[in-house]
């Protein structure tokens, strides 16, 4: 017999992977969290990687949801660290395998939403240009920004629903009762960490302040840890994975926005969410990419005509709506 033929007896990191990987679709969430401890070895997360791509590589066998972690620039990567896109099929979600593991403390795993008996749902909502924050009984406070509307439950302050805008979650921890986000199709459930969710038509963009994560549409896992943030498109089953500085997450509270290769459409969201006012992007400029952070002033009168030289747009003020159209080249 070959040694191929028994490495599923091998005690070491890669009959364990072999174990591991073969027990995918029943583990328990307490045994996700063990798997996720036991990916933070190196030689661990190494063995189950060549596992799962072995796996994959037999295509025509029915595939166990395989997780997936972010890696170092300097390692596998082979594009830059700061923009990987990570594309799936019409049915499935792509995934980018590297070689390090989160904290199994600090956990985002994607499950279904199971609504209690007895529920008590109710919505909090603010309109563009306002803030506020809600303190839920578990000890969580979530901090909605303008244009935001979430769904929770008086009889379970662990499940919440990002209808749209954008909210920074500041969750408590409790194991024995995961708290879990849903956003369209998607839901997050989150172990004790500090993350930013934002909602912007069929996109959904998540970004980790404190912690990790593992982020799972359809199956496929994608792990984020602090600093690091992903988008994900609905209609299209795109994934896109960026890093930021982690004292940058959230930082529509503080009136400062960041933006990494994102579409001005979304730039201008972000600031119509912040002042409650009309932005509008014409000739296509709503696709044009911007790379930079926005320095909120609170005045929408200093503020975009700014972002109009940053951007080398030309501006207009009419009424009630301020218009970005192709102009004059971008400041230096």
């Amino acid at each position: 017999m070959r040694t191929d033929d028994m490495v599923i007896m091998d005690s070491g990191p890669r009959g364990q992977a072999i174990d591991w990987h073969l027990r995918q679709a029943d583990l328990t969430e307490a045994q996700w969290l063990d798997f996720i401890t036991w990916l933070e070895s190196p030689a661990n997360a190494r063995a189950y990687d060549a596992v799962a791509a072995a796996d994959r590589s037999l295509g025509d066998m029915p595939q166990p949801a395989i997780p997936a972690t972010l890696v170092p620039a300097n390692d596998v990567d082979p594009m830059p660290a700061h923009r990987m896109p990570v594309r799936g099929g019409a049915r499935r979600w792509g995934w980018s395998v590297g070689g390090l593991a989160i904290a199994a403390s600090l956990a985002l795993l994607a499950m279904p939403m199971v609504r209690a008996p007895g529920a008590q749902p109710y919505s909090v909502e603010t309109k563009a240009g306002e803030r506020s924050e809600v303190a839920l009984a578990d000890g969580t406070r979530i901090e909605l920004n303008g244009d935001t509307r979430i769904g929770l439950d008086h009889a379970d302050p662990r499940i919440a629903r990002l209808d749209r805008g954008e909210a920074v979650f500041h969750v408590t921890h409790d194991a024995a009762h995961p708290f879990s986000v849903r956003s369209g199709e998607l839901t997050v459930q989150d172990v004790g960490t500090v993350f930013d969710l934002t909602r912007s038509g069929s996109q959904l963009d998540v970004a980790v302040a404190e912690g990790g994560v593992l982020f799972q549409p359809d199956g496929e896992r994608v792990g984020l840890s602090a600093g690091q943030a992903l988008s994900a498109r609905e209609d299209t089953h795109q994934l896109v994975r960026s890093t930021v500085a982690a004292d940058l997450v959230g930082g529509w509270r503080g009136g400062r926005l960041a933006f990494t290769g994102e579409p001005l459409g979304i730039v201008a969201a972000a600031i119509q969410r912040r002042y409650g006012i009309d932005v509008a992007l014409e000739s296509g400029l709503s696709h044009q990419s911007f790379t930079g952070m926005v320095a909120m002033s609170g005045s929408a009168e200093r503020d975009i005509p700014h972002l109009a030289a940053l951007i080398g747009a030309e501006w207009r003020h009419t009424g009630d709506q301020w218009i970005l159209a192709p102009g004059n080249k971008p400041a230096r």
